[in-house]
């Protein structure tokens, strides 16, 4: 099965690479605070912020719906930010716009097949932000050879996020992955094992933790890229 979901930002600007997927639970998050000015001409209707540590370093996410096809909302920001880094395919859009303090404001925004409303994920980043050494949470299996690339951890969500780059093809990881949370005693809901499987969730404890995996082929041949999502129900 392909894992669907929102997608979310992180590091390197390059769209195609560096998006991956995060299941959609909004937990116990904190109350939306005021309009964020960077982008008030998207007219954002504030969903909630959130406390977010990438890498060792606790950043805030925030998480707004705008009204507005996505293509109208690239023109606006494209209008308004005609010189800032920006990619986009057909269901979503980053931008990186410079803030009076030094900060880089990610947005990052994604539309849905038939939908005119789209989701926007903001968060600042520090003009020197590289993150700590990276630590791989213990909640997560790494495949063998793989090397950690993000830690997202949502205090609030009680869940942790993960991506890695592996020398080795995505089916293989996939399969890897596959056979140590079986043998961790995770139980899939999916289907891995079909030649079009790029991910799939799991279960464990009757469906008190949950987690999601996912694969994609790397830039260079064999390599790859994989994700991981580890949230507790209850």
């Amino acid at each position: 099965m392909r894992i669907c979901a929102f997608l979310l930002f992180l590091f390197s600007f390059s769209l195609h690479a560096d998006i991956f997927s995060l299941w959609p639970f909004r937990g116990n998050s904190s109350v939306a605070s005021a309009g964020n000015s960077v982008t008030d001409v998207l007219e954002p209707q504030n969903l909630w912020r959130e406390k977010v540590e990438i890498n060792g370093r606790m950043m805030e996410m925030g998480v707004a719906l705008v009204d507005r096809p996505l293509k109208d909302a690239f023109r606006l920001l494209r209008s308004k930010y005609p010189n800032v880094p920006s990619a986009a395919n057909s269901n979503s859009v980053l931008f990186e716009i410079p803030l009076e303090n030094g900060f880089r404001r990610r947005v990052f925004l994604v539309g849905f097949a038939g939908k005119d409303t789209i989701v926007q994920f903001t968060m600042d980043l520090p003009k020197d932000f590289s993150g700590k050494a990276i630590s791989w949470p213990s909640e997560l299996p790494l495949p063998p050879g793989a090397s950690p690339v993000t830690v997202m951890r949502f205090p609030a969500r009680k869940s942790v996020y993960g991506t890695f780059q592996s020398p080795y093809p995505d089916k293989q990881v996939l399969s890897d992955l596959t056979r140590a949370l079986r043998a961790d005693g995770w139980e899939s809901t999916g289907e891995t094992g079909s030649a079009s499987a790029s991910g799939d969730v799991f279960l464990r404890g009757n469906g008190s933790e949950m987690m999601i995996i996912g694969t994609m082929p790397g830039k260079n041949s064999p390599s790859s890229r994989g994700t991981l999502y580890f949230r507790r129900l209850k």
